[in-house]
């Protein structure tokens, strides 16, 4: 990881961002910047609008105002119910494209293999060649450790196994940006080593990232910074050693210390 990851160049920028439904508001006001490079993880209790965010970001949910642009071009602004700026449904589509999503509960096609499910994107919405997505599909399957599975139905595949599949079809678009939404949440305990260890992979070749997770030992390991939302606001926004080792107020640290693999990584550092 960078030493410094404020060295890079902005690539997603949020500012005031507000989501209501109906009558709740879940999120209140959230700013957020993501470099080039960066491994950002949102952290914080059920409920808190860490989700919600994750999917504003791409805009499967419209925000109800605030402003998000991701490579210096604005996606969405509204102001006071007035629409300063909303892409089209075909640039939203192209903006999609550069951000992969990977979902809690997979979301992959159980009728097709795992080769075919990592072509679909590239296939249907870049139009791309047969030849050159297949070859890149095989290559990445092969970087989650699944090439040999190519030929499968995805419906004769573990947990673990399906969001290795998730994740190297969302790669598959060649996005700028990776989304994560509790990618081991769904996963056996025994199979979610398999899945941050692809993550860990991708942060070290470089690749940006948004991780929802309550995986805080792959928090404090792995990301840059460490987000942390309480009632639809940032509550802490830092190293993940000044956020959760060191954490900012009581009510963080009482969230800490309910997971005993960050308790246990604590013990060390606070002697």
């Amino acid at each position: 990881m960078r030493t410094d990851p404020s060295a890079g160049e902005p690539l997603l920028e949020v500012k005031g961002l507000r989501k209501r439904f109906g009558s709740l508001e879940i999120l209140k006001g959230i700013d957020l910047t993501v470099r080039r490079g960066e491994v950002v993880a949102l952290v914080g209790s059920s409920g808190s609008g860490k989700t919600t965010l994750l999917r504003c970001l791409n805009l499967l949910e419209v925000p109800s105002s605030g402003k998000i642009a991701l490579q210096g071009k604005t996606m969405f602004h509204a102001e006071d119910g007035r629409d300063l700026a909303r892409l089209r449904a075909a640039e939203i589509n192209r903006m999609r494209a550069r951000v992969g999503m990977v979902f809690q509960h997979f979301n992959l096609f159980p009728h097709m293999s795992v080769l075919a499910n990592t072509m679909e994107g590239p296939r249907t919405v870049l139009k791309e060649a047969p030849a050159t997505n297949r070859a890149r599909a095989l290559d990445l399957l092969g970087k989650v450790g699944m090439a040999d599975f190519a030929d499968r139905m995805t419906d004769r595949l573990s947990g673990g196994q399906k969001q290795r599949v998730s994740i190297a079809r969302a790669l598959n678009m060649q996005p700028v940006l990776m989304l994560f939404d509790e990618p081991t949440s769904a996963l056996d305990p025994e199979l979610v080593g398999e899945v941050l260890k692809t993550m860990i992979a991708l942060a070290r070749e470089g690749m940006t990232m948004v991780v929802v997770t309550h995986e805080l030992g792959f928090a404090l390991e792995v990301a840059d910074r460490v987000v942390f939302l309480e009632s639809g606001t940032v509550a802490a926004d830092g190293p993940p050693a000044d956020v959760l080792i060191r954490a900012p107020n009581e009510r963080i640290r009482a969230f800490v210390n309910r997971f005993h693999e960050t308790a246990e990584l604590m013990k060390p550092l606070m002697g």
